[in-house]
Parts: C-alpha cells; structure tokens; sequence
C-alpha cells in the first residue's frame, strides 16, 4: 500500500467492536491501527498519521468529546467517523466536531452492522483522488487487478460446507493503494472497458480453479457479468474457449447478472444466456430483492439459481417482515426449481434461519470475507471441520451448484441456439 494512503486509526475500549471495525476496514483497503484508551490514541496519531478516524463513545480515560477537542487542537485533516451507543451524545459530539473545524463524516450507531460499516468506510476511500479510463487501462494492462474470493457454504445435511466462490477484483494503484470496486466498476462501465475487465477476471478465476482442482479442492466459482455481455454474441464462444484452456467444466463456472442486465434487450439476452447453459454453465440472477426485481425474469430466462440481496438477509432474523419475505423468496424459488444464495449473513442467527427456511446457500461477512487465493483451501478446510458432519470433497459435487441445475426453459434451447 502507498505510505499515507487510506489508514484508519481506531479508538474504542470494546474489543469486540474494534476487531469488527478494524475487520471490515481491511477489507476495504486500510491500513489500520487501534487503541483502547486516550493516551494510547494520542501515541499512534503522531505515528500512524491517519487518514480516517473512528472513535467510540467512552473509553477508560477520556470521552469522545475531550478527544475531538484535542484533535481541533492540533488542526487534524483527517476524517473523522463516530460509534454511538444510542443515548443522544453523538450528535452534540459531531457538532462539536464541526465547531472545532474537523472532517466529521458523521456516526454509526451500536450494534454495528458489517455492511452498513463496509458502506460508510468505502465511501471514504480516497477522497478527491480521480481515476479516468487511462488509468483502467494502464491498469488491467499492468497486471494490477488481482482476483479475491469470498467464500460460499451449500446446506448439507448436519450443516453447512464450502463448495463455491464468488470473484471479486482488487486493484493495486501504484499511487492510490488498494482501490475496491465501488471506485472502478462505475467508471469501468461508463468507458466501456468493464469487458476487458470482466475478461481478466474470468480468465485469472479460471487458471485459479484448475489450480484448486490440481490440489484436491473442486470449487465452484461466480463470476459477475456486466450487462453489455449479455448481448454480445461472441461472449458464449469466447467463455468456452476459455473453459477449454484452462480446464476446467463449465458445470465449476457461475456467472451472475442482475435483472438490469436482462431486461435492456431481452431477446438477445435470452439467446446469449440460453448459449451459455447449453454449454453447461450456471446462472445466478444477483441482487433480487432490490428496485423492481421482475417475477418474470425468474421463470422466462434460464436461470439455476436466484441470490436474494443483502438489504433484506442483514435483517433476519430480527425483522419478521424480513424474514417472511424471504421465506416466501425461497419457497416461490424452489417451486420454480431454482436453489437459492442469500448475501450479507453476518451472524450465527441468520445462518440459522436461513437454515430453517432451508436457504441451498450463504455467503457473507459472517461466514468470509473476501479472500487471497491462497487463503481460500485453508479457510475451506477449517470451515468444514467446524461447521459440517458430511466430508467436503462429497459436499463439493452435489446439485446445490447452479450449473447442475435444468432451467425451465431449457427445452426451448434448440429453438433459440444453433451452434452451440
């Protein structure tokens, strides 16, 4: 990482909320360091020199406000995020900030929630630095995006196991550090270089597979797919090659697409994806549960498995209007033949519930975050020692991956494809 980019200092006395912020902070792309008192805190801010500070409410020998006052003192520029704890002082503290001339980005309030925090801490990232399409580039170019992994779990019986992973890209900046993809994608599609993108990934996910492979572990991986893809006619063909040299089955392949992808030119779009079962590759329709989320798309496009989004799961089981949603999502799914995979599992809880509405697959902070490569047979050897009753290896090859699954509309495929 670049010296003096993206480092966040924390200051909280619970040690558990410290270890959760720090956790999602790296994720991110932080460097962070942490400090359970005052006194510690002024130490690492003249060392550290931070470029986002999080600071909890009480701790041993101070408060908030006493810590503010100091950093106004010394004209910090540093941006500066709150933990509440729900009586009311953070905002008289914020204010506070404000007055002092401080780089108050506002508060999150206990029980923090990992995606709320992951939103707030990317939004952060790297305030008044620009990217432009050179830059996407020079970077893919460069060999600076790398493929992370996150970990899925399939429902077994007596538990739950590591069968899949979703890719997600990271980019190492010379001169920004790590760039996450709320910073790039955006730009990426608007230039029209998300193909090549998309393409680099597939490609690194791939070679990734056969590694795994080669080493005993058979994993499925997602892919997300933009949606110029979805009507490019050579995209299935170029897929297969892809397949081909590395490989690996299409049935290890998943790529994911959300509703927005389809609908721009639905036709065109069912040919395409259509190809691309033929030749025995999953797919997932990602995010449902957000904007309009068509009923139709699930039973017209051949889809194997629908990922319901994050906003309702990080609710569950706590919301009974959560939670009847998506066991209402799950049962409509499964009568259409459908697995599905709920997103932002961040605690036990959920996990649970989302077992008992008999949820096919899980992923999220609770189970992993984002991942090097390296760590993913680790992680999967551990999780299935801990969480599952049945052994990995037979887990690995059970129909819960979305490739195994027959579409509704498959029989139309000779109507649709020639060629395939």
């Amino acid at each position: 990482m670049a010296d003096n980019v993206n480092k966040l200092l924390i200051v909280e006395h619970d040690a558990a909320v410290a270890a959760l912020v720090g956790k999602v902070a790296e994720d991110a792309g932080y460097g962070v360091a942490s400090a359970a008192s005052g006194a510690a805190f002024v130490q690492l801010l003249e060392s550290f020199h931070p470029t986002l500070i999080v600071i909890g409410a009480h701790l041993p020998d101070t408060n908030g406000s006493e810590l503010l006052t100091s950093l106004g003192a010394r004209a910090c520029t540093a941006n500066i995020l709150l933990i509440g704890s729900g009586d009311g002082m953070s905002a008289a503290a914020h204010e506070l900030g404000t007055a002092r001339g401080l780089a108050m980005c506002g508060t999150l309030e206990k029980p923090l929630a990992a995606a709320e925090l992951w939103t707030k801490l990317t939004a952060l990232l790297h305030r008044g630095t620009d990217l432009d399409a050179d830059d996407l580039r020079r970077g893919i170019a460069g060999g600076e995006f790398t493929p992370h992994y996150q970990p899925k779990v399939s429902r077994v019986a007596g538990g739950w196991v590591v069968d899949g992973v979703e890719v997600l890209a990271r980019w190492q900046h010379p001169r920004l550090g790590l760039v996450m993809p709320n910073r790039f994608i955006p730009l990426a599609e608007r230039t029209g270089i998300i193909a090549d993108l998309t393409s680099t990934m597939l490609n690194a996910a791939l070679r990734q597979v056969r590694a795994w492979q080669e080493e005993g572990l058979t994993l499925t991986c997602a892919v997300n797919l933009p949606p110029g893809l979805v009507t490019d006619s050579s995209f299935p063909d170029r897929v297969a090659e892809s397949l081909a040299e590395n490989g690996v089955d299409g049935s290890r392949l998943v790529l994911e697409l959300t509703e927005t992808a389809t609908i721009q030119n639905p036709t065109a779009t069912m040919a395409i994806l259509t190809r691309l079962r033929v030749k025995g590759i999953g797919l997932s329709l990602d995010d449902f549960g957000t904007g309009y989320s068509s009923l139709t798309q699930l039973y017209q496009m051949p889809f194997g498995e629908m990922k319901i989004d994050k906003s309702l799961v990080m609710n569950v089981p706590q919301s009974r209007e959560a939670t009847t949603m998506i066991a209402s999502l799950i049962e409509l799914a499964h009568n259409l033949g459908l697995k599905v995979c709920a997103e932002g599992v961040e605690n036990r809880e959920a996990l649970d519930a989302l077992a008992k509405m008999k949820c096919d697959r899980c992923q999220g902070y609770f189970i992993s975050r984002a991942v090097p490569a390296s760590e993913v047979a680790s992680f999967a050897a551990r999780w299935n020692q801990e969480h599952a009753t049945v052994p990995a290896s037979k887990a690995a090859v059970t129909s819960n991956a979305p490739g195994f699954m027959a579409p509704r509309s498959m029989h139309h495929a000779s109507e649709i494809v020639s060629g395939s």
